[in-house]
C-alpha cells in the first residue's frame, strides 16, 4: 500500500517532537499579518480594546500602549464620533451586529474612510461581556466612487450645457434666418409685377441663402447624429466628418485607415467617431494646430484609432481636466466597450490620442 506522506506539521514534531503544536491564535496571527484587514478585540469589563498591527497601521496609532475606546473615539473624525458612539452602544445593548462607515483622521491630517463589522458576546442575562470584529480601510473605493460621481455630475451637466447652446443656435441662428428669409419672400412677391427682371434677380439671391442654410442644418444633424457612420460605416462616417470640420476651421485633416474589418459593431463605430469629433472640437478650441492626422488600423482581434496634431500640446502632469470633461468623456467611451484610452503631450510638441477596442469587447455585428 502507498503511504501518503506526512503533513509539515506531522513531519515537525516528529522530528522534534519537544517542539508543541502551533496554537490557534499563531494560526490567527500569521492569516492576519498578510490579510488588508485589521482585527479588534473590547472587552466590557475592562473597557480595554485589542488592535492588532493591521489595525494600528488603519487608526495611525502606535502599536505600544494600552488602548481603550477613548483612544477608538480620538481617531475618529470629529463629525463621526457621536454618530459612532450612539449606533456602536445601541448595537451592543440590542444584541445586533456591528456594522457601520466611518472616517479615521491620521496624525498628518489626513482621512481615511474604514468598513467595520463587529459581533457581540453576552452571559446569560443578556449583558455585553465583549465584542469582536474586523474593519478595512475602503478609502480608495470610497475615492474611485466620488470620481465616478463627480464625472456623472459633470456629464450632465455637458449634457445640459450642449442642450442649451443647441437650443440658442437653432433660436438665434436658424428662426431669424428663416423670419427675414419670409420677409424677404414676401418682399419678392410685391416685386413681381413691377419688376420682373429684379424680382428674379433677388429670388436666385433667396435660393442662394436657403441652400445655405440647408447646409448649415446638415451640419449640424450631422454633429448629433452621423447617417454617414449609420449607412456607410466607421471610415466613410470618419472620413465625412473630418472633411467638413477642415473646410469649416481651415485645418488640413489627414484620414487614413488600414485592414479595417467589416462589419464593425455599430457601438464600437460611434465610440470611435465620437472620440473623433471631440478630439477634433478640442483641437479647433485649444490646441492651434494646422494639421491633424486621423488613423484607423485594423486587425483580426482590435481596431486602433489615433490622432496626432502640430499644435501647441498642454503638461500632462497638471489637471488638463479642470476646464472641461473632453478627455474625461472620451476615456469612459472607451473604457465601457472594454477599450483602453491613452494621451500623450506636452508644450510645443502637440497631442496624440490612442484608443484600443477589442472586436470582441461587444458581440459582433451580424
Amino acid at each position: 500500500m502507498i503511504s501518503l506522506p506526512e503533513s509539515p506539521v506531522e513531519t515537525r514534531q516528529s522530528a522534534a517532537s519537544d517542539n508543541p503544536l502551533l496554537k490557534s491564535e499563531e494560526w490567527l496571527r500569521l492569516a492576519a499579518k498578510g490579510s488588508p484587514m485589521g482585527l479588534w478585540y473590547w472587552n466590557e469589563e475592562t473597557g480595554r480594546v485589542f488592535w492588532d498591527a493591521k489595525s494600528c497601521e488603519i487608526f495611525d496609532v502606535g502599536t505600544e500602549g494600552e488602548k481603550t475606546l477613548d483612544t477608538f473615539y480620538s481617531c475618529l473624525h470629529p463629525d463621526d464620533r457621536e454618530r459612532v458612539r450612539e449606533i456602536w452602544r445601541y448595537q451592543l445593548e440590542h444584541g445586533l451586529p456591528f456594522e457601520m462607515e466611518y472616517r479615521v483622521v491620521g496624525r498628518d491630517g489626513s482621512i481615511r474612510w474604514i468598513d467595520a463589522l463587529g459581533s457581540g458576546y453576552y452571559d446569560q442575562q443578556g449583558k455585553p461581556l465583549r465584542m469582536v470584529g474586523v474593519h478595512f480601510d475602503v478609502s480608495e473605493r470610497k475615492k474611485a466612487e466620488q470620481k465616478h460621481f463627480d464625472l456623472s455630475g459633470r456629464l450632465i451637466n455637458a449634457q445640459e450645457k450642449e442642450r442649451s447652446r443647441l437650443a440658442r443656435e437653432l433660436h438665434d441662428d436658424f428662426s431669424q434666418r428663416l423670419a427675414l428669409l419670409a420677409i424677404d419672400l414676401e418682399s419678392v412677391a410685391e416685386m413681381i409685377l413691377d419688376s420682373p427682371a429684379a424680382a428674379s434677380k433677388r429670388v436666385h439671391e433667396l435660393w442662394g441663402e436657403v441652400s445655405e442654410i440647408g447646409a448649415d442644418l446638415h451640419s449640424l444633424s450631422h454633429r448629433l447624429h452621423s447617417t454617414t457612420l449609420e449607412s456607410l460605416g466607421l471610415v466613410a462616417g470618419v472620413d465625412s466628418y473630418c472633411k467638413e470640420i477642415a473646410r469649416k476651421q481651415g485645418l488640413q485633416i489627414d484620414v487614413v485607415h488600414e485592414d479595417m474589418p467589416k462589419p464593425i459593431h455599430p457601438e464600437i463605430s460611434l465610440c470611435l467617431f465620437r472620440i473623433v469629433q471631440e478630439t477634433l472640437r478640442n483641437v479647433s478650441k485649444h490646441s492651434r494646430a494646422s494639421r491633424v492626422e486621423v488613423r484607423l488600423k485594423g486587425s483580426s482581434e482590435a481596431i486602433w484609432l489615433t490622432l496626432r496634431d502640430n499644435g501647441i500640446g498642454f503638461d500632462l502632469s497638471k489637471n488638463h481636466t479642470s476646464g472641461g470633461i473632453g478627455i474625461q468623456s472620451m476615456n469612459e467611451r472607451a473604457r465601457m466597450i472594454g477599450g483602453t484610452f491613452q494621451v500623450e503631450s506636452a508644450p510645443m510638441r502637440g497631442t496624440q490620442i490612442t484608443v484600443k477596442v477589442p472586436l470582441n469587447s461587444v458581440r459582433t455585428a451580424r
